[in-house]
């Protein structure tokens, strides 16, 4: 009895990699679903997040008071 409990462990074993491997085949991402992304958008984001580092100390309480966050309503 010891010896089949076994032998169906070490087949499930043995199984389960096919098994996840033909569910991960299934699941297809469309083109639809897929972000869209422009390099040039990645790019001109990194220049206007950094504008901070660079400006000087007199200018980042403007710069900071322009781009606020809208504040919530509570």
């Amino acid at each position: 009895m010891k010896k089949i409990a076994l032998l169906l462990l070490v087949a499930a074993v043995a199984v389960s990699p096919a098994a996840a491997d033909t569910k991960k085949k299934a699941k297809k991402i469309t083109a639809d679903s897929a972000q869209k992304s422009d390099p040039n958008e990645a790019g001109w984001r990194l220049v206007r997040d950094g504008l901070p580092l660079v400006l000087p100390s007199w200018a980042l309480p403007v710069y900071f008071a322009v781009h606020k966050e809208p504040n919530k309503k509570q």
